[in-house]
């Protein structure tokens, strides 16, 4: 059995990691439920934007629009989504694994695959496998705010309209529920596709009957507005994503750091009982040299 000494230094460097672990995890729970509210906040436009992107999709006579039309440049987009910081458990793990599978596919199809990521963990992975992103984009908290989501969209916008993308994806973790996340895969553009993934998660696909998209008098004309339209969409679905992803990695970090603070309660309450049993055989020792010392004088 280790000394006294070296029991209480052990002690000592267990209270500290339980000490900055709960920190940590106070900290994952308070950013957690802020991008919780932020979520909630939002469910009722997003929702919104999904009725009308339903009506984009569903004319009786199709509209002529590049963003509702399908590419065939053979040159493929994906925005990687890591956690801006580490000790989350496997998050950037699964979110490479699922990155890995949109490479193999690409080379099997013989296209070409844009590989873009946001500034985090996952970057160090990827170039771990000899994965060098096109571009990197701010970490969550910070693409989450100002114009970074504007000018993402306007990217890729851009990029597919001109024809240089056939289909750009988002590869993040989606939260379901405090149980479950996912590494999972969105595809924005082309923006058909996303529009019928929206209208799958709205809670109300169309309210309003059978009213459809010539039901409505449109001021500029349809083309213009769903240019403008398509990149709030986008933008939208975008910002969705990410806050999704940061909900999932402070939420791991959470789960993470509660987990290494009760190891560390779990480790302190066996040096204490290591300590305890060892200051009592050293009491015990000392007494029985006492009892030695004064029969030997006797």
């Amino acid at each position: 059995m280790a000394g006294i000494r070296q029991i209480l230094q052990r002690k000592k460097a267990a209270d500290s990691v339980r000490r900055i672990t709960r920190t940590m995890e106070m900290i994952s729970t308070a950013r957690y439920k802020s991008y919780q509210n932020k979520r909630n906040s939002v469910v009722e436009y997003h929702d919104a934007l999904a009725q009308i992107g339903y009506l984009l999709v569903t004319p009786q006579e199709p509209i002529d629009h590049p963003l509702l039309k399908e590419n065939n440049s053979g040159n493929s987009a994906i925005l990687a989504v890591g956690s801006s910081r580490g000790l989350c458990g496997a998050y950037n793990s699964y979110v490479s694994s699922l990155v890995d599978i949109h490479i193999r596919a690409a080379k099997d199809a013989g296209k070409t695959l844009d590989i873009y990521a946001t500034e985090s963990r996952l970057t160090s992975l990827l170039h771990y496998h000899n994965i060098t992103p096109k571009e990197i984009y701010p970490d969550l908290d910070k693409a989450t705010s100002g114009n970074h989501l504007d000018n993402i969209a306007e990217e890729f916008v851009k990029q597919y309209m001109a024809g240089k993308i056939d289909s750009f994806n988002i590869v993040y973790m989606r939260y379901y529920s405090a149980s479950c996340q996912q590494a999972q895969t969105l595809t924005i553009l082309p923006l058909t596709e996303l529009i019928d993934n929206l209208t799958t998660r709205a809670t109300v696909i169309w309210p309003w009957g059978k009213i459809s998209f010539e039901d409505f008098i449109l001021s500029p004309a349809a083309f213009e507005i769903i240019k403008s339209l398509a990149k709030t969409i986008v933008r939208s679905s975008i910002e969705s994503c990410l806050v999704d992803a940061a909900m999932s990695e402070y939420l791991a970090r959470m789960i993470a750091m509660r987990n290494a603070t009760d190891n560390a309660e779990d480790m302190i309450k066996e040096l204490t009982n290591d300590y305890n049993y060892a200051r009592q055989s050293q009491i015990t020792g000392e007494l029985l040299d006492i009892v030695s010392g004064t029969g030997a004088l006797q």
